[in-house]
């Protein structure tokens, strides 16, 4: 259970997650994940397990940071 998103953004087709990876704030260790992400062909799928907000919204931040690195826009939206 949690709130999905998907932040669309013109996805470059050598592009890997690494820099997002590094930046993405570390997660609780022992407990359930406070969020996931997926890259996709149009952008990243984004999970927040809703069990820590703080550091989900700080991952959602950084994807989303990320994505405009490819762009001016970045559609983002609740699934």
């Amino acid at each position: 259970m949690g709130i999905e998103y998907k932040i669309r953004f013109p996805v470059p087709e050598s592009y890997n997650t690494d820099r997002a990876l590094r930046k993405l704030p570390a997660q609780q260790p022992g407990q359930m994940p406070a969020y996931d992400f997926a890259l996709e062909s149009d952008g990243f799928y984004f999970i927040d397990h809703l069990g820590h907000g703080a550091i989900a919204a700080q991952a959602l931040r950084v994807l989303i940071d990320e994505a405009l690195g490819f762009g001016e826009v970045v559609q983002i939206s609740e699934l």
